[in-house]
């Protein structure tokens, strides 16, 4: 009997990781679909200048 409780058990916890998973690729599929929406955003917003992107590069010579 206690083998069919650890059974059931093993279900529950796989069902729910499933779920959790499920849910997980949703909204990762969904952050996906955004993508080209947000781009698009953040190139209007610079080509307007209400965002600066700038990239600074360090001049050290220690790396070696």
């Amino acid at each position: 009997m206690t083998c069919l409780y650890m059974v059931i058990a093993l279900f529950i916890v796989a069902a729910i990781i499933s779920f959790v998973l499920s849910l997980l690729g949703v909204l990762f599929v969904g952050a996906l679909r955004l993508i080209p929406i947000v781009m698009l955003v953040l190139a209007v917003a610079v080509l307007l200048g209400k965002v600066k992107i700038s990239i600074a590069h360090d001049d050290d010579d220690d790396r070696r």
